[in-house]
């Protein structure tokens, strides 16, 4: 059960690199498109979705720690 708490750790901290990446891409983005920086809909998008995965992993992270 241990690899499953270590591959939950990675998958969480992958996550929050992953949400950075994009954060930063959409920001790129919309510059380049000449949208406003104020228009935080794409945002709020990829935090929802990222936050439900990490919403998920800690799940498993508790259902794991639970095994132990």
């Amino acid at each position: 059960m241990n690899h499953h708490l270590r591959e939950i750790a990675d998958c969480l901290d992958e996550a929050l690199r992953l949400q950075s990446r994009v954060m930063d891409l959409t920001e790129q983005v919309y510059e380049a498109a000449g949208m406003s920086q104020s228009d935080r809909t794409l945002r709020g998008k990829v935090t929802g979705l990222l936050f439900g995965l990490q919403a998920h992993l800690e799940e498993l992270n508790r259902l794991a720690q639970d095994e132990i």
